[in-house]
């Protein structure tokens, strides 16, 4: 939605490797990466970011049990074709920065106009777990290794900074504030203790490639593992 305007959205091709489209009310081309409008009538506009966690059917359908499913068997099948991220790709190593390898995954997060990318290896040795800072915003960045979900949440609640961890859980990611000790999901959803039915505010994030995020964020910071 743009100006109370619904849009939809064709593919149009690859910019710098990267995903762009063009709605087709104004014809204007967008950046999947960033969400901006970067020719047409509407530069100058963005898309909003929605979180998207990924995660196992199972964990999805007990949250969501009236859930529908697009049904795969349909007579465009034959174009349909698996993608994963991560894999090497030479045109790709052109674009973004050499302080990672360009198909490297990151959970880039945007914050208070700061950019900082986030290696999913850093985060997992850590726990799957980083409470940080990006723009002077608090917050906490996940990884969850067996979903394949990254994602980021201010950690500010009720004026008060919580510190995060991972918990041990019977199913799904799970994560533990020490300030109240109540548990989070992978969505930011306070689900058991004192804060439940609490939600973290989501933080613009979402799982790339570096060379996408390095070349559509030149000034990207780069998380480089605690200290401690």
């Amino acid at each position: 939605m743009i100006n109370g305007e619904r849009l939809t959205f064709d593919v149009l091709g690859l910019y710098q490797d990267v995903f762009m489209m063009r709605d087709r009310q104004t014809g204007t081309v967008w950046a999947h990466l960033d969400g901006n409008a970067s020719q047409g009538p509407l530069v100058g506009e963005r898309l909003a970011f929605v979180p998207l966690p990924q995660m196992a059917w199972a964990d999805w359908l007990a949250e969501h049990p009236e859930t529908l499913v697009l049904d795969p068997d349909t007579p465009y099948k034959d174009r349909y074709r698996s993608v994963r991220i991560g894999q090497p790709n030479r045109r790709e190593a052109l674009w973004g920065d050499d302080r990672l390898a360009a198909n490297a995954l990151v959970v880039g997060v945007e914050a208070n106009g700061a950019f900082v990318g986030f290696p999913i290896d850093s985060v997992g040795r850590e726990g799957g777990v980083v409470n940080t800072e990006v723009g002077g915003v608090p917050v906490v960045v996940v990884y969850d290794a067996d979903s394949q979900t990254g994602i980021a949440f201010e950690r500010t609640v009720g004026g008060r900074t919580l510190e995060f961890a991972n918990t041990p859980a019977i199913r799904g990611f799970r994560l533990r504030d020490a300030q109240t000790a109540s548990t989070w999901d992978i969505g930011g959803h306070a689900v058991e203790g004192p804060l439940v039915g609490t939600s973290l505010n989501f933080v613009p994030s979402f799982i790339s490639e570096w060379y996408g995020w390095s070349g559509y964020h030149p000034e990207t910071g780069l998380y480089a593992g605690s200290s401690a």
